[in-house]
């Protein structure tokens, strides 16, 4: 199915009508205690919802107000993200990837659940899912899902560098002195953003410390380029029993650092999936559920009800 641009975006929905979680609850993955909540009808169908990198499973919340039929949702912080427990410094994708699986027997034992993975979400899901195929039912990775290009020769030093910076111990950050300051350094990622929504994933992505001072909830470490595939042909080989319908969303603006989607990275990923289904959505930077997470939720729940 060819690629699109969906260029007729549809409004963003008011703070004033966000459905909150109905519950939050603490689960046991290798190791670590893992914060998951959970919105929606507990006897419908699954969706889980997987974040990208120095976000947590409450970021979501825009395109979940955004979604018209009923669902389970389930969305859990990554280890060292949200309020989850930091992993001291043991965040290859490798560690990433044996946590869902441990979460996919946990909290769906007895069913293969719908995923929509944002990012670093969309990565570790595919690695997943490329190992574990029966345990997925369709997937949508926003802007994720990957490699940049064909990087070959991978260059092993900077992994190895970008590793030993990694799992040294760092400076705590100086943090925010007041919530208006994290509120204004959303506003300035992303242009697009809301007042209230900005507000919103601030109160959800921060803690303020016995300092007064106000920190993102991520382990600081995570600044630093998370160990991966980096080719790819890593990728088409781990791809090559990931078997499940696959629709991707990419933004028209990604940042830097993100897999791109301009025609030929399309053409990569087609021969990849040739059955995939892309999508590339007008006036969105990476985080397209936020951007335009009315659209986002209507492209969803359109491909998971098929």
């Amino acid at each position: 199915m060819p690629h699109s641009d969906q260029t007729s975006p549809m409004p963003t929905l008011p703070v004033s009508r966000l459905h909150p979680p109905r519950e939050g609850l603490t689960v046991p993955v290798r190791g670590l205690r893992y914060h998951v909540r959970r919105w929606g009808d507990p006897a419908a169908r699954p969706l889980l919802l997987l974040h990208g990198v120095r976000d947590c499973g409450a970021t979501f919340q825009f395109m979940i107000d955004g979604l018209c039929s009923s669902w389970n949702v389930v969305a859990p912080d990554w280890r060292g993200h949200g309020l989850s427990d930091r992993a001291f410094g043991s965040y290859w994708a490798h560690d990433f990837m044996a946590d869902l699986d441990v979460l996919l027997d946990t909290l769906f034992p007895d069913t293969a659940p719908d995923v929509v993975a944002h990012s670093m979400g969309g990565n570790v899901a595919t690695l997943c899912f490329s190992m574990r195929p029966e345990r997925v039912r369709r997937l949508v990775a926003l802007d994720s899902a990957g490699p940049m290009g064909r990087r070959l020769p991978v260059d092993a030093r900077r992994v190895l560098t970008d590793w030993l910076a990694m799992a040294r111990p760092g400076k705590v950050p100086g943090g925010y002195g007041s919530l208006p300051e994290v509120v204004e350094r959303i506003l300035a990622s992303n242009r697009r953003m809301s007042q209230v929504q900005a507000h919103f994933l601030a109160e959800v992505s921060t803690r303020r410390d016995e300092d007064g001072r106000y920190r993102w909830l991520y382990d600081p470490v995570l600044r630093f380029p998370l160990p991966t595939l980096h080719s790819a042909e890593e990728w088409r080989a781990v791809w090559s029993s990931f078997t499940a319908p696959f629709l991707w969303i990419g933004s028209s603006d990604p940042r830097p650092e993100a897999p791109p989607f301009d025609d030929e990275h399309v053409a990569l990923r087609r021969s990849f999936r040739p059955d995939a289904e892309i999508v590339r959505l007008d006036d969105t930077g990476h985080n397209v559920h936020h951007d335009r997470p009315g659209d986002v939720a209507r492209l969803v729940e359109a491909f998971l009800q098929r």
